[in-house]
């Protein structure tokens, strides 16, 4: 990598993407469409994010930033420890952005972002794509061919769903679910067991109910693909994904700063 200062001006096939989540900080660096690197770390530490970011300054320098943010008070400290160069950094938001019509003010960023890359990588064989994010909520953003906004959902994600029981309730204890046995009984017999079988197949009813319901008003050959932290855990069992793609979000990010930067196509 070219590690000269580039000019504000400059074309560059190098983008980091950084993405501001209420859980979670993650950060791609791309080499033109290729993911190199992501780093992650808790929304609650944005320092040690900044910390590694200024370190990673010599590889970083010229590049594109775009940062994608749903806690403001986390990216405005992130920033000022970090303190990127103004001129290369794209912050994204439904005004920002040029990509997507039809979507409102405050939309999330996130789910921009998740519209943007099911739009480029999903519908050059569909009429529309739909974005299911497993995180901590559990989103639904639909996007058709031409790039209209069509519409959405947002839940309580699944692992916040288990900690409001925990944290709301006197006796019912906390649970981390990282694994699935689909073979299972749906009805246990120990209140982990309950707790783990309730939220779990709650949660997948509620995906194939929103799939069912979205498929109503959308085109007959929609997309459906699973993204988010849990999407690899909870896509499997719902059985409605055409495809699971974690790094979607990260690449919407990129590509909504390259599209109004105009560096789309540029080596």
């Amino acid at each position: 990598m070219n590690k000269e200062t580039l000019e504000p001006s400059a074309k560059t096939n190098h983008t980091l993407a950084v993405d501001i989540g209420n859980s979670r900080i993650s950060c791609g660096f791309f080499s033109g469409e290729h993911l190199d690197e992501t780093y992650n770390f808790a929304s609650s530490e944005p320092e040690s994010a900044a910390a590694h970011l200024v370190s990673l300054a010599s590889k970083i320098n010229g590049a594109l930033i775009s940062l994608s943010s749903v806690v403001p008070s986390v990216q405005e400290e992130l920033i000022s420890i970090w303190q990127p160069e103004p001129a290369n950094l794209f912050q994204v938001s439904a005004r920002s952005q040029t990509l997507l019509s039809g979507i409102y003010d405050n939309m999330g960023s996130d789910r921009i972002a998740n519209a943007a890359a099911a739009l480029r990588d999903y519908t050059s064989n569909s009429q529309a794509a739909v974005v299911i994010d497993f995180g901590t909520a559990t989103t639904l953003t639909a996007v058709s061919k031409d790039g209209t906004f069509l519409g959405g959902m947002i839940t309580l994600g699944l692992a916040k769903m288990v900690s409001s029981l925990h944290n709301h309730t006197a006796l019912l204890p906390q649970l981390n679910l990282t694994e699935w046995n689909s073979q299972a009984s749906p009805l246990a017999f120990d209140t982990l067991g309950a707790i783990e079988h309730g939220c779990f197949i709650g949660h997948v009813g509620l995906v194939k109910y929103w799939v069912e319901r979205a498929k109503q008003s959308l085109p007959n050959n929609t997309k459906f693909i699973a993204t988010g932290g849990l999407a690899p855990l909870i896509a499997p069992a719902a059985k409605v994904f055409d495809a699971v793609d974690v790094g979607l979000t990260l690449r919407g990010i990129k590509i909504l700063a390259e599209e109004a930067r105009g560096l789309v196509g540029q080596d």
